[in-house]
């Protein structure tokens, strides 16, 4: 079946332009990151190793630091044993990798200010590398503390989605719905929905951005979980399209939460969207188990906000 014109559907510019590229691209990957790639440039232009160190999983940070720390002390080992071991005191090695293995941990001393003293310079050349070395170290250390803190200290929205999108019966017709929820035992407040369905027009062979109405688009707390829904009546795009049809057009819904994290007293966003092969016809949410503890707290099953069952009619 044929869509109405969208003439009358309040559209959108997102800022990913217009352009139909016939085939199964995404606008933002499930992490809700941008999924877009940069060519063009100067190969440092697109480096920026501040936004790689704050993003970053934290295996392959620790996994930076600790190789970062091991090259750095191997070079300047490689440094003073290239300046002479005889001008340190304290060498116990009788061979040259135990001599170096031996400056190599001087350098870890020197490089964390720890500095045992079993082994130190005893001429001015070597000395001033070893400054050289702490003063780095102190720089090193400060860096990777801001690092760290920049990464606990970000604010964060740990939404969890519904796998799915579900077209399921609403009032007197349909509705299409997911469902998100709060991962973490922080407090999210005043949470806004913002749902845009993207698609190709098979008539302009263009892609058209337009908002969905929602049933509610504001939430005070997100306690629990969070059913949302855009009502597909004739005002809606979706109107008199089947799933099959919305695959053709190779749609996708893009989702904007804004909330604001009670700990940091700061707006935070998450993002997500869903393919046209997300979607799932004809089945509804099966309800979240809640229970309460002997402590009079309310628990709830995170697990079962992927679940649905089919709805025969």
């Amino acid at each position: 079946m044929q869509a109405k014109s969208n003439k009358s559907h309040e559209q959108v510019e997102l800022g990913f332009g217009t352009k139909s590229y016939n085939k199964n691209v995404r606008f933002l990957n499930k992490d809700g990151t941008v999924n877009v790639r940069r060519k063009g440039l100067r190969s440092y232009d697109n480096i920026d190793v501040y936004h790689w160190l704050i993003t970053t999983s934290w295996t392959k940070l620790l996994i930076v630091i600790l190789a970062f720390y091991v090259l750095v002390n191997t070079l300047f080992a490689c440094i003073y044993f290239a300046l002479g071991y005889e001008h340190f005191g304290g060498i116990e090695g009788f061979t040259g990798p135990d001599r170096f293995m031996d400056l190599f941990f001087f350098s870890a001393q020197t490089l964390t200010t720890v500095g045992y003293g079993h082994v130190y310079p005893n001429a001015n050349h070597v000395s001033t590398v070893a400054a050289i070395e702490s003063l780095c170290g102190l720089l090193g250390f400060a860096l990777a503390t801001g690092v760290i803190y920049g990464r606990f200290s970000r604010p964060k929205a740990a939404l969890i989605y519904s796998e799915n999108v579900l077209i399921s019966p609403y009032k007197e017709g349909k509705g299409l719905m997911f469902r998100i929820a709060n991962s973490k035992q922080n407090e999210l407040i005043e949470i806004e929905a913002s749902v845009v369905l993207s698609y190709t027009n098979p008539e302009t062979n263009k892609r058209e951005f337009n908002v969905l109405n929602l049933e509610r688009n504001k939430i005070n707390f997100l306690t629990l979980s969070w059913t949302i829904v855009h009502p597909i009546d004739e005002q809606s795009p979706m109107y008199n399209l089947t799933t099959e049809e919305l695959v053709k057009r190779d749609a996708e819904l893009i989702i904007l939460i804004k909330a604001i994290n009670d700990t940091y007293s700061q707006n935070v966003y998450s993002r997500m969207s869903y393919k046209a092969s997300d979607f799932v016809d004809k089945a509804k949410f099966v309800p979240v188990k809640q229970d309460s503890d002997n402590d009079g707290h309310i628990l709830i099953n995170l697990s079962d906000i992927h679940k649905y069952t089919p709805v025969h009619n």
